[in-house]
């Protein structure tokens, strides 16, 4: 254990347990570790509203990966630090696919005001994980609109996303390899059994993010935990990387150890050990 290893964990399915919850021993566990010097934050696709109050028991004191590395969140201040911009023609032209393939679209974009939300179609108020009474409370804004394809172009778009099945999904993403200046993340909702896709600038995913936050820190060491594909680019970085038995087969294949599930404290259990934490 050293004070210039980097500790981050994702939240859903790996420090999070099924119930959504960071558990008592999970809590006071890190927080042990922190009081001792360890840096730990989290990498998570979760807006910042969708996890500080879950995460409120977790005394956090450096800068969070937020919505799969589109922002850097202070958790102390409550606050973004840094976002990504998807360039306006770029954020037209994934509106375009979406509504090409048949379906419509969440697009978030940041401004001094925060987070808005736009969607382009009622029945989208179903996916409870993008429009929910949270969003609807902490954002600027929460809209339908029929200009979906304006509020992307607007130069504010920072996400676009949609969660549906599978094979609706797919050609999206072969549409979306052809477009300059965005990444995407593909991967199944462990809640859901659906999967999420989710579009941002090429600057930003939890691999760009956890590097610049390496050198915002001054860490050497980057031990990194995920359940999920959206962790593959920040497992493929870290110097040790571990996954909670619960994770996909082909994560665990990736990593340095698979650890104990998401509803047994996997992730704090090791850090107790590593840390000597009784």
């Amino acid at each position: 254990m050293t004070s210039k290893t980097l500790y981050v964990s994702d939240l859903d399915g790996t420090l999070l347990n099924r119930q959504k919850q960071v558990t008592k021993y999970t809590a006071d566990t890190i927080n042990q570790c922190i009081k001792r010097g360890m840096n730990f934050t989290v990498a998570t696709a979760r807006m910042p509203y969708g996890c500080d109050y879950r995460l409120r028991d977790i005394r956090i004191n450096t800068p969070g990966i937020l919505t799969n590395g589109v922002f850097l969140y202070d958790f102390e201040a409550e606050k973004i630090i840094a976002a990504e911009e998807i360039a306006a023609q770029s954020a037209e032209t994934v509106v375009d696919i979406f509504q090409k393939n048949g379906l419509s679209c969440f697009v978030y974009t940041y401004g001094h005001q925060g987070i808005s939300i736009c969607y382009g179609h009622k029945k989208l108020e179903e996916q409870t994980q993008y429009y929910s009474d949270r969003a609807i409370e902490k954002c600027a804004q929460v809209e339908l609109t029929e200009d979906l394809k304006g509020a992307a172009g607007s130069g504010k778009a920072v996400y676009i996303t949609y969660t549906g099945e599978k094979k609706l999904l797919e050609p999206v993403c072969r549409d979306l390899d052809r477009v300059e200046g965005i990444a995407y993340s593909f991967y199944l909702n462990v809640y859901n059994d659906l999967y999420c896709l989710e579009v941002f600038s090429r600057k930003a995913s939890k691999r760009n993010a956890l590097l610049k936050l390496k050198e915002m820190t001054g860490c050497s060491e980057l031990v990194v935990f995920g359940d999920n594909l959206n962790d593959i680019s920040m497992i493929e970085i870290a110097d040790r990387s571990y996954a909670p038995e619960n994770a996909l087969h082909e994560v665990k294949e990736m990593v340095t150890q698979v650890l104990a599930d998401c509803d047994h404290d996997g992730v704090a259990r090791f850090l107790a050990e590593e840390w000597e934490i009784k």
